[in-house]
């Protein structure tokens, strides 16, 4: 439960102050994989992701130097690659990708694709208790769902609109 707390904390808490504290306005973002993803589904990963691995015996991979640098360099790469999408594709304008929120964002993403990754590896090699396993998968099967809708027409995909 304290772990579900953290990763809401650190990722759409801190978002969501910050857009009320330093940009004075309190938005939704367009993006169902934040309304939805980061505000539930990555928390309830967290959560139940935490209880299966707690109690694992761990020789894998993941618990080498190079596959953290490696899973947190990944993650970086993919904050910034996406926000040069968004920006040559005119989807977010240069304002809008250095604004406080969206930087932070972009930090915590390379943060959080290394919890995700690291946890998801290990993780799949301890399936007990089968009961947390299924709802960690079902809390990352939220956050995928969101990046599905935010791929269809559901979702506004206007260049350079941000919900006020």
């Amino acid at each position: 439960m304290l772990v579900a707390l953290f990763i809401f904390g650190i990722d759409f808490g801190v978002i969501m102050v910050i857009r009320r504290m330093l940009e004075g306005k309190f938005y939704w973002e367009r993006w169902w994989s934040f309304r939805i993803g980061d505000m539930i589904g990555l928390p309830v990963f967290a959560g139940f992701a935490a209880i299966v691995v707690s109690d694992g015996h761990f020789s894998g991979i993941y618990t080498q130097i190079w596959w953290h640098i490696g899973a947190l360099a990944g993650g970086y790469l993919l904050a910034g690659y996406i926000q040069v999408k968004n920006l040559r594709t005119g989807l977010y304008s240069w304002q809008e990708i250095t604004c406080p929120s969206e930087l932070y964002h972009t930090v915590v993403m390379g943060v959080m694709f290394y919890l995700i990754s690291t946890v998801l590896v290990a993780g799949s090699t301890n399936r007990k208790p089968i009961r947390a396993t299924i709802l960690a998968v079902t809390g990352l099967s939220i956050w995928i769902l969101g990046v599905i809708i935010d791929g269809t027409s559901l979702v506004d995909k206007t260049p350079g609109r941000r919900r006020k």
